[in-house]
């Protein structure tokens, strides 16, 4: 997973470089809704996973704890800002 590794090194140099990591590879973050309990019976939480643009290959982008940092990086915790995040990297200049 060759961007798992660049997506390391921009998590250390901050949120830009995240952006310009996921776009330069054509990934961009999808939103995946999924249940946990609660006193009141469940709620809905949503969780992101990370989608290649160009392949319809079912190969994670990272693995769990790597995505858990990049959605940290780019400041995620709701749908409107995932929708947010895609539309940045598709903007940046390095969107193949």
């Amino acid at each position: 997973m060759p961007i798992q590794e660049d997506l390391k090194d921009a998590i250390e140099e901050g949120r830009e470089d995240v952006v310009r990591v996921l776009a330069e590879h054509r990934v961009v973050p999808v939103t995946v809704e999924y249940e946990t309990s609660d006193l009141l019976g469940g709620s809905k939480t949503p969780d992101f996973e990370f989608q290649r643009q160009d392949e319809s290959e079912s190969e994670h982008v990272a693995d769990r704890q790597t995505r858990r940092l990049v959605v940290d990086t780019l400041g995620m915790t709701s749908e409107a800002e995932c929708e947010e995040v895609q539309e940045e990297i598709r903007a940046h200049d390095n969107w193949g």
